[in-house]
């Protein structure tokens, strides 16, 4: 650890030889893809080598490393829940009746006045029929905010709502 630290090619090589199996397969624990784990852990190498000269104490050097491994991952798999959540709201955009349906067109135009995270996490509750735990799963947020993004959408669909025959 010390060479690497010092820039040692044969020390590198050696501390990357020792640990990539292990870091690949803690974040294949994660993401259960093994193709992005390589890829993630190629990447958080990057980042280790770039760092490793600023790490104080080379007895951390596993906990630290993990560490970026196990950060790289989460982001990889909150942009997964991510573009999960937006294309499930494209499809269920897609699937909707068109603005020009005079029974629908109101209530429509009022939802998609919505800010996005509150339509969002409207469309998953009453649409997907998510519960308050998976949607704030899917977008990384608390149970909490999935509640006052879903009281303040009501409150808002409640005073932008004109149904036509009113």
């Amino acid at each position: 650890m010390l060479g690497a630290q010092d820039g040692d090619a044969k020390s590198l090589t050696i501390l990357v030889t020792r640990w990539h199996k292990k870091l690949v397969a803690y974040c294949y624990h994660q993401t259960n893809d093994l193709e992005v784990s390589k890829d993630l852990v190629q990447e958080c190498w990057q980042a280790i080598l770039k760092g490793i000269g600023s790490l104080k104490d080379p007895a951390k050097f596993r906990v630290w490393a993990f560490r970026i491994v196990h950060n790289k991952a989460i982001n990889w798999i909150r942009s997964v829940q991510r573009e999960r959540a937006m294309e499930e709201e494209v499809l269920y955009e897609a699937n909707q009746p068109k603005e020009e349906d005079p029974d629908f067109g109101p209530l429509r135009r009022a939802v998609n006045r919505l800010p996005v995270d509150q339509k969002m996490t409207l469309t998953l509750f009453y649409h997907h029929d998510y519960s308050l735990k998976e949607i704030s799963e899917i977008l990384n947020v608390s149970i909490g905010t999935v509640k006052s993004r879903l009281f303040n959408a009501r409150q808002k669909l409640k005073e932008n709502y004109k149904p036509l025959n009113v």
